[in-house]
């Protein structure tokens, strides 16, 4: 079959609370010019836009609708819909008006699920792995791609390759969880094994199909919040009440660690989360380390990030620090202890200080 669409169906739900307080909830890392000077909803749907390409679908928060309606007009990249959560219901459920929104658009539209807020370096590899797992797609496997790993992170998921299905995709033979600096070693060392990216291309039907057998509560809200949509243009708010009642599960959990389908395409994209202040620092350093500080004053000091939207900050005699100020928030941390950001967050919120966040 060479009569087919592939409709890019970018989630744009989180919160980025690991790169508070740059990234906050009314205005999260993806609306942010982070790595470049595009946002990063603007580089993904730029990323996968072609002739074999619908124009994007969005899955978000109603209230970053808007600025993401603006920030894809001001890149000519309309979006084809928004589609609105009321609450956030982790990927499960956004997967699954994904795919009836394609299922809808044509019986040829395979869906291509993807963040919003990763960067990817070699965005024309990126493409000609999609395009390579297309032949996968179309035969009803519900197909991830792995990350080529360039050392043993402990703060990804991985996916264990299994035998080949075709001359580009394989059988997933295990998902694992994020293992510990041994364990992830021992990964890397035996070749088959990539990290998860959370990126998806399936037809619509095989993972409606899939779903089904499952998670059928999960399936049957998530269709009736889309089906009871109100529409306005090219925005859909989802029914508030049937999606509040959705369960809430991430699409390996629902359906990819268990179905029979399930097949991953390794791929070296030059791929980052952007997970973390470390994560940024790393996707930056080149750029950052090869210009002059604006606002920043570093002594004696390296491998450090540091952003400040007001005052001067000097940084002498350190490294592998962040020091990030934005809106009358400050930030000091170890780049090491990147992900235990979330905690800052955590306890502003128990403080009940969310004009903060």
């Amino acid at each position: 079959m060479t009569d087919f669409k592939i409709m890019p169906i970018i989630m744009s739900g989180g919160a980025g609370s690991r790169l508070w307080p740059a990234s906050r909830a009314a205005y999260p890392k993806q609306l942010l010019p982070l790595i470049t000077d595009k946002t990063m909803v603007q580089e993904t749907a730029l990323r996968v836009s072609g002739e074999v390409y619908t124009a994007p679908v969005f899955i978000c928060n109603g209230a970053h609708a808007s600025a993401i309606s603006k920030q894809m007009d001001a890149v000519n990249c309309p979006p084809l819909a928004i589609i609105t959560e009321p609450v956030g219901r982790n990927t499960a459920p956004a997967a699954i008006v994904a795919a009836q929104f394609a299922a809808r658009h044509g019986a040829n539209t395979l869906a291509l699920l993807l963040p919003a807020d990763h960067h990817v370096t070699k965005p024309e590899a990126f493409r000609a792995a999609v395009a390579s797992a297309v032949p996968a797609a179309l035969s009803g496997r519900l197909v991830t791609f792995g990350i080529a790993p360039d050392g043993p992170e402990t703060g990804y998921g991985y996916i264990e390759r299994g035998e080949a299905v075709d001359s580009a995709a394989f059988a997933v033979s295990a998902f694992r969880e994020k293992p510990d600096a041994a364990t992830a070693a021992q990964y890397i060392a035996t070749g088959r094994y990539d990290w998860n990216g959370g990126i998806f291309l399936f037809s619509p039907a095989a993972f409606l199909s899939e779903i089904e057998k499952f998670e059928p509560k999960m399936l049957k809200a998530a269709t009736a919040a889309l089906d009871k949509a109100s529409r306005d243009g090219a925005r859909y708010d989802l029914d508030a009440g049937i999606f509040a009642d959705c369960p809430a599960e991430s699409i390996d959990y629902a359906v990819m660690e268990k179905t029979a389908k399930a097949a991953v395409v390794p791929c070296d994209i030059g791929w980052n989360d952007i997970g973390s202040f470390k994560a940024l620092h790393d996707a930056t350093k080149d750029e950052r380390e090869n210009a002059v500080p604006d606002g920043t004053v570093l002594i004696n000091s390296g491998g450090c990030i540091v952003q400040s939207d007001g005052p001067v900050v000097s940084v002498v005699g350190l490294s592998n620090i962040g020091v990030i100020i934005k809106d009358g928030a400050v930030m000091v941390l170890d780049l090491n202890a990147s992900q235990d950001v979330k905690g800052a967050v955590d306890a502003l919120k128990t403080a009940g200080r969310t004009e903060l966040l």
